[in-house]
């Protein structure tokens, strides 16, 4: 039998964001785990925007409950938390409602908890996961398209599999939270207020009773990130959370603080990063071909091939590539063409040259040996 998940979207308003993500959760792959989504709308201010989102919510086949008051968000994850236990799922996803899920969601969390026992929750990647993000330079501008969260998530999927990671704490703005290990921690606690801190009180008390902390690297989520939390008329610090909350994290677990330096200073952020950064441009490359620029700016890029950059003068001997907003910096010693197709499996379109310089003279006599269309947009002379 399939393990059950049930995806909660938390919502307090939100119009510009919220439609997106519910489309996104109805439309989770249910092939590997049966997966039930439901909205809970904590007493939106505007009753006739509840109503309209539960006939949407009705059109998706998206459960939708709406509090008779509001509750504040660690309030509203305890509700998704206590029908999960009472239904007798087997997992509960809390989310916030300003994200885009790929299909892979529940199969790639799920792969990653039901690998261990003591696995008592599994937080999403992203590109806005506080320390645990996959850096993007535009995600507004390239990642709120629900069939590139599909591609990233799905590209991910395949480098990385079942892995994951061990972290210092859930981040709440998608967390698999294991139903078992709910029952014995307990739901979040509503010393909180209105929310921020919430999940990381209940990831130490998770650890107090022997459960892992992880991350999945094989799920990517899109995050716009403090969206509904701003929404529901937060004033948060320049840091992005709420003081008070963190003093009371730092008074109930004196080891947190330095728990977070430890992962920092371990690497392991950084490897995967660059594991998953170069995964994703060699992929694109692979698929819809790539361009190589010599040029002291970085190129423009538009969705479409891969721009692989340069140096011109070689002090640099590396490439760095670019697709949807991610960044992978890919050594490019002794050859830069023949690198690049070791990556990729292809030689690139076209070469395009925008400044002088030993390298790229190089990329220039490589290209035209190997009969690539050259662009030669240099605007002055050689200079003596």
């Amino acid at each position: 039998m399939p393990p059950r998940i049930l995806l909660a979207v938390l919502v307090y308003g939100g119009d510009s964001f919220v439609h997106r993500c519910i489309r996104s959760a109805a439309r989770v792959d249910n092939t590997d785990c049966d997966v039930d989504a439901i909205v809970l709308d904590d007493c939106s201010p505007d009753e006739d925007w509840s109503a309209a989102l539960a006939s949407r919510c009705a059109e998706l086949g998206v459960q939708y409950y709406r509090s008779p008051r509001n509750l504040g968000i660690p309030r509203n994850m305890n509700l998704a938390m206590r029908y999960a236990m009472a239904a007798d799922f087997d997992y509960v996803v809390l989310l916030n409602s300003d994200t885009v899920l790929p299909r892979n969601l529940g199969s790639a969390l799920v792969k990653v908890a039901a690998r261990d026992d003591r696995i008592g929750s599994v937080t999403a990647w992203s590109n806005n996961a506080s320390m645990f993000s996959l850096p993007n330079a535009d995600p507004q501008r390239f990642l709120t398209d629900p069939d590139a969260v599909d591609w990233v998530s799905a590209t991910l999927a395949e480098e990385f599999g079942e892995d994951s990671v061990d972290i210092p704490s859930a981040v709440g703005f998608c967390v698999l939270l294991s139903v078992p290990a709910v029952r014995a921690v307990g739901l979040m606690d509503p010393a909180f207020g209105r929310g921020y801190c919430e999940e990381i009180d209940w990831s130490q008390r998770s650890r107090a009773l022997g459960y892992r902390i992880t991350m999945a690297p094989a799920a990517f989520v899109f995050h716009m990130g403090n969206a509904s939390t701003i929404e529901a008329g937060f004033e948060l610090d320049v840091h992005r959370s709420v003081p008070a909350n963190e003093r009371l994290i730092d008074h109930r677990y004196g080891d947190f603080r330095s728990n977070v330096q430890e992962y920092a200073d371990s690497g392991v952020a950084e490897q995967l990063v660059e594991a998953g950064s170069e995964r994703l441009v060699a992929q694109a490359a692979r698929e819809h071909g790539y361009v190589v620029e010599a040029s002291w700016f970085a190129p423009d890029e538009d969705g479409g091939e891969v721009h692989f950059a340069i140096a011109p003068d070689g002090a640099s001997r590396v490439a760095t590539g670019t697709y949807l907003g991610f960044t992978a910096t890919v050594n490019v010693e002794p050859s830069i063409l023949r690198s690049l197709e070791d990556l990729t499996g292809r030689l690139p379109s076209r070469v395009v040259v925008q400044d002088h310089g030993a390298r790229t003279a190089e990329l220039l006599q490589d290209a035209r040996v190997r009969s690539i269309d050259v662009v030669d947009a240099r605007a002055y002379p050689q200079r003596v």
